[in-house]
This record gives structure tokens, sequence and C-alpha cells, in this order.
């Protein structure tokens, strides 16, 4: 599995997905440039999601194809999906999906561990990645002591513990009241120019799409429209 150094991180050709007799996505195709922050927005129910998945190797897809750092991410079976995720893209969704019963720390390492790297290189990273976000007096606190936004800190510090080049969002701040919301849409910023993430987001919030380089609008399964910044 070979990464590239080229300036396209994403390219999706011409892809289609289906559940049963419904399009849900009718021929997309676009180009995502590395050190971007685009926004995917568009009407509920309108693919967005889907097309997210599809790019993150969540999901699989009938026609079409998907380079992603490099990777043609279609012939991947699920074993090889879900290491090319763990170890290239960072995932954030709407809820958190923090485990309980562990520390942000803890929560936060949970990848790196997953992905074979010793330890005490991964709690360093950690650490870190807490402090980045702004979070290094909260380490010990398990989810339930913490605020809604500071559970979304912590699910974005575990997204990236494995230095992945790609951060997928799904909604990221839609469940947080509007002082948090912003605080969270600079922090992608943030880690765009700190850390040399590309990051893509579906999102509803008009403040976050208008903050981001490009827009990507889809309708119906169809990318209708693109904005610059």
């Amino acid at each position: 599995m070979t990464v590239n150094s080229n300036s396209t991180i994403i390219k999706v050709e011409n892809l289609r997905k289906h559940y049963d007799s419904l399009e849900v996505l009718k021929g997309i195709s676009l180009e995502i440039a590395r050190g971007e922050v685009v926004a995917i927005v568009g009407p509920s129910g309108a693919g967005k999601t889907t097309l997210l998945h599809a790019i993150g190797a969540l999901s699989d897809f009938d026609e079409g194809r998907i380079v992603v750092d490099g990777v043609d991410v279609g012939p991947l079976g699920s074993d090889a999906a879900a290491d090319f995720r763990n170890r290239h893209i960072g995932l954030v969704f709407q809820f958190h999906y923090l485990l309980p019963e562990f520390t942000a720390l803890e929560n936060v390492c949970i990848p790196g561990l997953i992905a074979g790297r010793p330890q005490s290189e991964v709690e360093a990273e950690a650490r870190e990645l807490l402090a980045l976000v702004g979070l290094s007096e909260r380490l010990t606190h398990k989810p339930a002591q913490l605020s809604g936004g500071e559970q979304q800190r912590v699910a974005i510090a575990r997204a990236l513990i494995n230095k992945p080049n790609l951060l997928l969002a799904d909604e990221p701040s839609g469940n947080l009241d509007m002082r948090t919301r912003t605080e969270i849409h600079n922090l992608f910023f943030e880690l765009r120019d700190r850390l040399g993430l590309t990051v893509v987001v579906v999102t509803h919030d008009s403040d976050l799409a208008a903050m981001s380089d490009r827009r990507l609008t889809i309708v119906d399964g169809v990318l209708q429209g693109e904005e610059n910044k």
C-alpha cells in the first residue's frame, strides 16, 4: 500500500451508490487538494454522509473510483480498509463515541495501541494532542465529567493519534452550543495550519461552511455547485 505525496489527496470519479432501488449518489466526481478545509453541504438526505463514508472506506459503493492519499480504496477488503483508516484517516462524528469507562487520555490512546505502537510513545503523543486541543488539565477525567465540547475535543485528539494526513468530520458541531461550535470550527483550521491536515467536513452549519476554503453542495446525490472562499 503506497501513499503518494502529490497535491491531490482525494480523487472521486463517477461515484454511484444504491440502497436497493434508491440511487443515493449519482455519478459524483471531485478532487480535494492537500491542506484544504472543505465543507460538504446540502439538504438532509442529499447523500453527503454517504459520500463521506465512501471516502473514508467506511462503506462500499457500486460504481466509480475513490483514491485517498494515493490508495484506491474500492478494492480494499474489510480488514485492509480498517487498517488503512486507522493509519491514514482521522474520523470525527456528531456523537463522540468515547468509551465511558476510560479517561480522556486512555480514549485518545486506543487507536494507537490498536495499531501496535509502543504504549509509552502513544501516551506521550496523546498528552501532546490533548494539550493542543486545550485539555491538558482534563487528562484523567472520564467522558461523564466533561462537557459536550470537551468530549468532542477528546474525539478530535483521538482521531489524530496516528498522525493521519486527512481528517473527515460528519456534523462535528451538531450537538454543541454556539460558543462551543465556534471554538471547534476554529480548532479545525488551527490543526490544518499546525499539522498540515486536510479537513473535509459534512455540515449544516452555515458559519463553518463560510469559513472553509471551499464549499461543495450536493443535492439529490449530485454535485450541484462549488464555491471558493
